[in-house]
């Protein structure tokens, strides 16, 4: 009688070992599926769609030098970024098993954080030189917008270090660790885990938001027609940085800093959802160029809306506004 019960015990075992197989084996393909769509629209569509804007805002340079200057600055790097998801692309192709180097599993991180941080220092600073058109240096220095892109990169490129120094190839994953014991999660490691994903959240969207918020109050109200449809696009634009790139910047605190008082299920669903979301901004920025402006020819910025404060603040008349023909 004992055996038969040993039996029946066995055998509800491996019924609940195969179930959960099961279930995981569907949740790896439903996230896996998730991973190959993103990246695969984002790859065609974010390089065509960047790359298209870039040469639209070359092209309008002479018309409109400030919009055009920082426009191709954020396309550049959105392309870049959109360039770089062929990596992830066929990690998750290959059931995330990484066969592509060491380098290129740093590399790869580095640059879409990269990304995530120019864009919010673009954005950032674009914001403050809008804002503080009244001071006469920024008017004088005809590469001001050129110094300004510059640094940001620079920021970006010093901010995104630690996935040069965290990411690395394990058992076929390219994943983050942050301990020098490759055996064991460390407490030196978890330290600081939590310090970059908090300096992410921190200087990645805090501050941005809240520069970008100051700088809103502060910037001069513009009557000019052409003038708010461009702010609105601009608007667009920051609106959209943080609702792609928050998600995932904020889960990715939690996970680390109070893993404990989540729902496992926003882990295990709402992080990977988060990081395509992330993912997929480098294409956003372009549709909202192209669609929002109701112009595949990018005629919103054609107009100069610096130079209509430059005219206001010297005290001339200055003529009404009327939209491009689109």
């Amino acid at each position: 009688m004992s055996g038969e019960d040993n039996y029946t015990d066995y055998d509800t075992i491996i019924a609940e070992i195969e179930s959960r197989e099961k279930a995981t084996k569907q949740y790896q393909h439903v996230i896996r599926m998730i991973y190959l769509i993103t990246y695969s629209v984002v790859l065609i569509l974010g390089v065509t769609l960047n790359f298209i804007v870039i040469i639209i805002s070359c092209l309008k340079n002479k018309k409109s030098p400030s919009v055009s200057s920082w426009i191709t600055a954020l396309a550049l790097t959105h392309l870049v970024s959109s360039a770089f998801i062929v990596y992830q692309l066929l990690y998750a192709y290959n059931n995330f098993d990484w066969n592509y180097g060491n380098a290129s599993c740093k590399l790869s991180s580095y640059i879409t954080y990269g990304s995530m941080f120019s864009t919010a220092a673009m954005l950032s600073l674009w914001s403050i030189s809008s804002a503080c058109l009244k001071i006469d240096c920024l008017n004088l220095c005809k590469n001001c917008n050129i110094i300004l892109i510059s640094l940001s990169l620079a920021i970006a490129a010093i901010l995104a270090c630690p996935s040069l120094y965290s990411r690395e190839v394990r058992s076929s994953q390219c994943i983050d660790d942050y301990d020098t014991d490759e055996l064991k999660t460390t407490q030196e490691g978890i330290a600081r885990l939590k310090a970059v994903v908090i300096m992410r959240f921190l200087i990645g969207l805090l501050a941005p938001a809240l520069v970008m918020f100051l700088s809103c109050l502060t910037s001069a109200h513009r009557n000019c027609k052409d003038c708010k449809e461009q702010a609105q696009i601009i608007c667009a634009i920051k609106i959209a940085f943080f609702v792609f790139w928050g998600p995932q910047i904020f889960l990715t605190m939690l996970q680390a800093t109070v893993t404990n008082s989540l729902d496992p299920i926003m882990l295990k669903y709402g992080l990977p959802v988060a990081t395509a979301l992330a993912t997929a901004h480098s294409l956003i920025s372009p549709v909202i160029y192209l669609l929002f402006g109701f112009s595949f020819k990018m005629k919103w910025m054609e107009h100069d809306s610096d130079q209509c404060e430059t005219v206001l603040d010297r005290g001339r008349p200055l003529l009404p506004c009327t939209n491009s023909p689109k």
